[in-house]
């Protein structure tokens, strides 16, 4: 018989596996609105999810030896079960640690230990437990281990292609985490029946009826100026009214946990946004152009309204953002052209020619896409643009000082490509100041003078852009920089004293916002 007592073993720890890696991809999607999707994060869950994997397998290894096995497995798969469910609530209350530290790093490490170690030791005792019983013949313990360690990992890979393939974006994390402690909760039933211990049977659904009462009387719930909440592929989306200074009445699209856009009552000078109408003095017949990057559209709705004949196209890799737009930011979809995908495998197959292209497709400023950044790519979007037409490129970063690591690759980088070039900072006039920063490129060889353009912005709408372009005897690049490629782009450690400086300032911001 294929599935008898002893070859369930295996059964339990495929799914124990399954379990565990489940767990640790969502757990992703758990942290992102809390406090991003970085380096940062992941290399806190991995790491702290390894850390319980290895202090469960120890103790697990004890109680194996010390306890009998069968009595005792269906506990722990049932503690298991409690231990994930836990993640819930948990997820609800997390202020007390994002209000403990301004430390990215520290509140990353800390919020992993906080939902995902304990989960990570009760999974862990499972393999050694299972193994004392499964393995009855001692001189196949190397067979029988090893069955036992494919099973798990073909859990764990079956794991990884269903939460990152289905459970993300069918049914969402929280969801997700529901699934899998019922799973581990209906195992511990299913042993109990197996072996026949009606007591422990008992007592584990005694359990699961107190359990599950505290979580219906549990209350959780958005914040009220949070008026749209959902999970897609790519990011937890929320749209959130607020009013402060100097924004005033204002919408913001928050994805994950950066704000993406900010449409405000008032002209914001430092809104990078607001951009749109110097492109008219670099080259007066702007026709077709495509913007990477969504978000709530502001910029692509600007750049439509002010060049009316223009054809204006977005590169938006989430499906979901176009109809959040449509939805709480006015966009008509009907006159903006949505191209879903990869900005970089996209552009890498584009046969089209643009008068515009601009370039805003950034997960935060805490994490950069380097690949979107290198020369090679920069070569792309040349190879695209018409004769005189302009690559605009955002980023955030400072002019001069510890912070400028990033802007001074990736403008090093960029005249590679155009050294026809010009700076815009969106600070007042504070070139150590951490802000937006817009370069933009032009596919010719005539360079007018900056005193030239900005003479020619004061006398355009939003004017004050005059005194965000970088006069040329401002020299703030070094040729010294490194220029990124493709098989380096290091933009996490370009990224690191800027993420280090600012995320105090930003942590701030989005706790009362949020």
């Amino acid at each position: 018989m294929l599935l008898n007592k002893q070859n369930l073993y295996i059964l339990y720890s495929f799914i124990a596996g399954f379990s565990l890696m489940t767990i640790e991809i969502i757990s992703s999607r758990i942290m992102a609105p809390i406090i991003g999707n970085s380096v940062y994060t992941w290399s806190s869950v991995i790491g702290i999810t390894l850390l319980g994997l290895a202090i469960g397998s120890s103790v697990g290894g004890i109680m194996a030896d010390k306890f009998n096995n069968t009595k005792i497995l269906p506990f722990i798969f049932f503690i298991s079960a409690i231990c994930v469910f836990i993640i819930i609530p948990l997820s609800k209350h997390t202020d007390w640690i994002t209000n403990f530290s301004n430390s990215i790093i520290f509140i990353n490490i800390l919020l992993s230990i906080y939902f995902f170690l304990v989960p990570a030791i009760a999974i862990g005792l499972i393999q050694p437990v299972i193994l004392k019983k499964y393995a009855i013949d001692f001189s196949k313990i190397g067979y029988k281990y090893g069955l036992l360690s494919t099973a798990w990992s073909l859990g764990s890979i079956l794991g990884v292609f269903i939460t990152g393939f289905y459970f993300i974006s069918t049914i969402g994390s929280l969801k997700t985490i529901l699934v899998i402690g019922f799973l581990l909760l209906f195992l511990s039933i299913l042993i109990s029946l197996i072996n026949k211990e009606k007591k422990t049977l008992y007592i584990i659904i005694i359990s699961i009826l107190i359990f599950l009462f505290s979580l219906i009387t549990f209350r959780l719930g958005d914040k009220s100026n949070t008026v749209y909440n959902q999970e897609s592929n790519y990011y937890m989306i929320r749209v959130v009214d607020f009013n402060k200074e100097p924004y005033g009445q204002t919408r913001a699209l928050v994805l994950d946990f950066d704000t993406h856009s900010i449409e405000s009552e008032k002209l914001i000078e430092s809104a990078y946004t607001e951009i749109y109408p110097a492109f008219k003095i670099f080259k007066s017949d702007l026709k077709d152009i495509l913007v990477i990057g969504g978000g709530a559209y502001t910029l692509p709705k600007h750049l439509k309204s002010f060049y009316p004949d223009s054809n204006v196209s977005v590169i938006e890799i989430d499906p979901e953002i176009e109809k959040v737009a449509n939805t709480f930011f006015k966009l008509n979809s009907n006159i903006i052209k949505t191209i879903n995908g990869d900005a970089r495998f996209l552009i890498n197959k584009n046969d089209i020619k643009y008068d515009l292209i601009y370039g805003d497709a950034y997960n935060s400023f805490i994490s950069v896409p380097g690949q979107l950044l290198t020369k090679e790519y920069n070569d792309k979007i040349k190879n695209s643009l018409n004769p005189n037409g302009l690559y605009a490129l955002n980023f955030i970063g400072s002019l001069v000082g510890k912070n400028s690591d990033l802007f001074k690759s990736v403008t090093n980088t960029f005249k590679e490509s155009f050294p026809n070039y010009y700076i815009f900072a969106f600070s007042n006039n504070r070139p150590s100041q951490i802000q937006s920063i817009t370069l933009i490129g032009i596919n010719n060889q005539v360079h007018q003078p900056e005193s030239v353009i900005k003479e020619a912005l004061k006398k355009k709408i939003n004017p004050f852009l005059a005194e965000k372009i970088i006069l040329s005897s401002q020299t703030y690049t070094d040729k010294k920089a490194l220029i990124l490629k493709d098989d380096f782009y290091p933009t996490e450690k370009l990224t690191a004293n800027t993420i280090k400086y600012y995320f105090p300032y930003f942590l701030s911001f989005m706790r009362e916002i949020l």
